[in-house]
């Protein structure tokens, strides 16, 4: 990389977009390490409830955040370098976002159609209700935040592979 300043990337998207595929494409691709803010969420989930289904990690997020609006993302930023290339696999509320901007953070946000954020969700065994879960603040407080970069990902793997090689030869 030519560039002067680590480069840091934070994903935005709804469950089921293609964060956390995104997210390994561009650590192993581009040699950068992936953080993860919603591992945290989901083990305590399986601590508390047994499962990871949306409506359990909602209320852990309902309860932490009270705490620390950015709870999740300072968990897991602990250890990483300040100059360190890092990505973020996912964003979800407006303090996350404000904090990410603040240290330099570039926004890519992933979407998906529906239909595939369900198939997806469905495929890993979570348990998700678009009507229910898919109105909660971290399906959609961030729905008109600036993004640096939009990836649509319905599955073509060539189209997401082209446009990381587009991000990543912009350099900063």
């Amino acid at each position: 990389m030519t560039s002067a300043r680590a480069r840091r990337f934070a994903l935005i998207g709804k469950s089921g977009a293609g964060k956390s595929t995104v997210a390994e494409w561009i650590s192993r691709d581009y040699g950068m390490r992936r953080i993860s803010t919603g591992i945290i969420c989901r083990q305590i989930s399986l601590l508390l409830f047994g499962n990871e289904d949306k409506a359990s990690t909602q209320q852990i997020d309902d309860a932490l955040t009270q705490i620390d609006p950015s709870i999740f993302l300072q968990a897991a930023l602990r250890g990483a370098a300040p100059k360190e290339q890092i990505c973020v696999d996912s964003l979800r509320f407006a303090t996350d976002y404000s904090l990410a901007r603040a240290q330099g953070f570039e926004i890519i946000r992933v979407t998906a159609s529906d239909e595939t954020r369900a198939r997806r969700l469905e495929t890993r065994g979570q348990v998700f209700t678009l009507d229910v879960d898919g109105k909660h603040r971290s399906e959609t407080e961030l729905d008109k935040a600036a993004a640096d970069f939009t990836i649509h990902n319905d599955g073509a793997k060539d189209e997401i592979q082209a446009a990381l090689r587009s991000i990543f030869s912009r350099g900063v």
